[in-house]
């Protein structure tokens, strides 16, 4: 994923896909232990039981956990 941030991207901390939240890259680190990492602000949905909120994210996550928005699952 050679782009220079900021960019939108799907973010899926359990890598199956099968339900990305959106994020934003801002940042690239290399790390010995865990290889190549990237800094997202992800948002995610959740019901509170009479409405729904947001909840936004802001972590480090392996790179192999983040997807540009546009490129095939």
């Amino acid at each position: 994923m050679p782009r220079t941030p900021p960019f939108h991207v799907w973010v899926d901390l359990t890598g199956k896909w099968s339900g990305p939240a959106p994020g934003v890259l801002l940042a690239w680190r290399r790390t010995d232990r865990r290889g190549w990492e990237a800094w997202v602000v992800r948002a995610e949905s959740y019901s509170t039981g009479v409405g729904v909120e947001v909840l936004l994210t802001q972590a480090w996550v392996s790179a192999a956990l983040v997807r540009p928005v546009g490129e095939p699952g």
